[in-house]
């Protein structure tokens, strides 16, 4: 049994805590909080009044017992943690998007070469479940893709503080937020897995008071096509996403959660959707610390790696300067 650790005490923690307890590979160990009351919660929301609950980062990382942590703090914490939980020798999940920037992400594979044994997993969660494995096949035997408009658009309950004038994390540079960073994500890891790299990007923002984009159009230059990726946190789209080939049309749900597949002949209408979305992630990240597998872990590392690079070439080429970016100096 592997014991967990956490870092943040929102909803997506219990989410993730809850899914991976279906495992039963993982166990719950201790929860780290700057504040006490929403470490308590957490464990009150859980039924686990056995949690270790700590301030002290320190004392979270040294507990001899700590075999994984897994981090859901804001963006911009991640890479101080991540490191950390390597120095400690823990296994690390963290959230998308991994790090904020190219020299963060660099820093941890480096560090990673001193400290082989430990796994570095970033959770995109829908590139794990079989329905993005059922697009992946359907886009495999297409005669040959013409063109690709990836779409997901969900209006954020955050975004009413901006209108308010606040500058709440998601929205904030100083937490290297915005919608590239929190559901662009997403449609990148789309485009890697069903496309590859493309040649050039290029990044069309709606930019808020805050600093940071709240919409936006992303276009991926492939050599024969081009794939146009709607993303944004301040209005909701029903639009879904497409692949273009020839009379064909491929469609499907919003490039962050797929329910529904469908082209010119045939509807696959998929399982409804689980009440947690990250039961099949749980299941991958179990299978692959478990096991130690290192061709898994590594197939995952090279597209976090690009996903990386893409989001940092499209942010500053778009000219949207995040806190972090000063330690680039």
């Amino acid at each position: 049994m592997l014991q967990l650790g956490v870092i943040g005490t929102n909803w997506i923690t219990r989410q993730f805590i809850e899914a991976v307890q279906t495992t039963h590979t993982f166990n719950l160990l201790s929860i780290y909080s700057r504040s006490v009351a929403h470490a308590q919660n957490l464990a009150n929301q859980l039924a686990k009044p056995e949690v270790a609950i700590t301030t002290d980062l320190t004392d979270f990382f040294n507990n001899p017992r700590l075999d994984v942590v897994y981090i859901a703090s804001p963006n911009s914490l991640h890479y101080h943690y991540i490191c950390q939980a390597i120095r400690a020798h823990k296994q690390v999940i963290v959230e998308k998007p991994l790090v904020s920037t190219r020299r963060e992400f660099l820093k941890i594979q480096e560090l990673l070469t001193q400290y082989p044994d430990v796994f570095v997993l970033e959770a995109a969660r829908h590139i794990h479940e079989n329905e993005f494995k059922l697009l992946q096949k359907q886009v495999h035997n297409l005669p040959q893709i013409d063109g690709a408009t990836l779409v997901y658009q969900k209006y954020s309950s955050r975004y009413d503080l901006v209108l308010a004038g606040e500058e709440p994390n998601i929205f904030s540079p100083k937490f290297s937020g915005g919608a590239l960073y929190d559901l662009g994500v997403y449609l990148l890891y789309d485009a890697l897995c069903l496309f590859g790299f493309p040649q050039a990007v290029h990044y069309f923002p709606q930019m808020l008071a805050t600093g940071v984009d709240g919409q936006g159009t992303i276009i991926l230059q492939y050599p024969h096509f081009n794939a146009t990726l709607l993303v944004g946190k301040i209005s909701n789209s029903n639009l879904p996403s497409e692949i273009y080939s020839g009379k064909q049309t491929l469609s499907f749900s919003d490039g962050g959660t797929i329910r529904k597949i469908w082209n010119n002949y045939n509807t696959w209408q998929l399982n409804a959707p689980s009440h947690n979305p990250m039961l099949a992630e749980a299941q991958t990240f179990a299978q692959i610390l478990t096991e130690h597998d290192q061709h898994q872990f590594q197939t995952l590392w090279k597209l976090a790696d690009q996903v990386n690079q893409l989001l940092t070439q499209i942010r500053l080429t778009a000219k949207i300067k995040f806190a972090a970016d000063r330690n680039e100096v």
